[in-house]
């Protein structure tokens, strides 16, 4: 089992921030997440949500792996995590989204790819039955899906559970391809039958240099 976060931060559409962000933020919580023991990470920006261009949306997307929940509970709590918010409130217009996820599948995620898909189930029953059922479905198919590098898992601190499914790929022609898959195209309309999927496709911008690289 792999304690999986997904951070979603709330940057501002402006070009020019982004800019000052990335040379400012990223070496700043790049240190801090090191130092809190993360073991991997990568981040990049959306460009597309359910096949809709977002790119001038300029949403950023973390995902790191944590050695367990208790090191991420340490975290949000740290003079260190305080100094960071303190500082991305000049670039940002409200606090992150922090989503873990307890994922049976961990480290092929993070590697050399540079497109990531994130698929967001929201179970249309948020009962943990049907959270389980939906999981189990997808852990079923995931050959199914199309891609090798796969990460999914029910989420572990959301007042409603959802279920995250992030795969990589090499490029947007491997994932293209991936999608174009009957099997997997016949496997999300399944579940999309009993659960709300939105898919959001990002490109790495970086990996980040964390403990254990």
């Amino acid at each position: 089992m792999a304690i999986i976060e997904i951070a979603l931060p709330k940057l501002k559409r402006d070009a020019e921030l982004i800019k000052q962000a990335e040379a400012k933020i990223v070496p700043l919580i790049t240190a801090k997440l090191s130092d809190a023991g993360v073991k991997a990470g990568l981040r990049g920006f959306f460009v597309t949500e359910n096949g809709r261009d977002v790119r001038d949306e300029f949403r950023e997307i973390l995902i790191l792996e944590w050695p367990s929940i208790q090191h991420f509970k340490d975290f949000v709590v740290s003079t260190s995590y305080k100094e960071f918010g303190a500082e991305l409130k000049n670039f940002a217009y409200g606090p992150p989204e922090l989503k873990l996820f307890d994922a049976d599948k961990s480290l092929s995620i993070f590697g050399l790819d540079t497109v990531v898909e994130y698929l967001v189930i929201k179970p249309k029953d948020a009962s943990e039955a049907s959270v389980q059922n939906a999981l189990h479905k997808l852990q079923s198919g995931l050959s199914q899906l199309g891609a090798s590098k796969v990460a999914i898992g029910s989420s572990s601190n959301l007042d409603s559970q959802e279920i995250a499914l992030v795969s990589s790929y090499a490029s947007d022609a491997e994932l293209d391809t991936a999608k174009a898959s009957a099997a997997r195209q016949q496997l999300l309309a399944d579940i999309a039958g009993t659960a709300d999927v939105t898919s959001l496709v990002a490109h790495v911008k970086k990996e980040l240099p964390l403990a254990g690289k």
